[in-house]
């Protein structure tokens, strides 16, 4: 003959039993992490305000290849990955050290210095 657990407080009443003047946990969260931004907030404001640098970039492209070739077979390639991960398209070296792309792409590869390649998206 095993212990019944006991009812949570929502079992028994259909709701949750808050005490008058409580903090839910989300709000407890939401002003902790203001708290702890707000100062470094203030702080890259005022340093902003100093001295902000003009940027003279006007335009950018976004290569949205939606039902084309895989990232990583284009701009990410894993070579030393198992078969089953990798492409079957070799990288190339491009003008910029530490940076190589599929070999189908020898003058996006000789441009490589005109553009930001971003790896990390999440």
């Amino acid at each position: 003959m095993g212990l019944k657990p006991s009812p949570t407080a929502r079992e028994v009443s259909g709701s949750v039993l808050r005490c008058p003047g409580t903090l839910p946990r989300r709000s407890f969260l939401r002003t902790g992490a203001v708290g702890l931004t707000l100062p470094e907030l203030l702080r890259s404001q005022a340093l902003g305000s100093e001295s902000s640098p003009v940027s003279s970039d006007k335009s950018m492209i976004v290569l949205w290849l939606w039902g084309g070739p895989s990232h990583l077979e284009t701009f990410d390639m894993k070579p030393e990955a198992p078969l089953e991960y990798r492409g079957e398209f070799r990288p190339t070296g491009t003008n910029v050290s530490g940076i190589e792309i599929c070999e189908l792409l020898p003058r996006l590869a000789a441009r490589a210095d005109r553009f930001s390649l971003i790896r990390s998206l999440s």
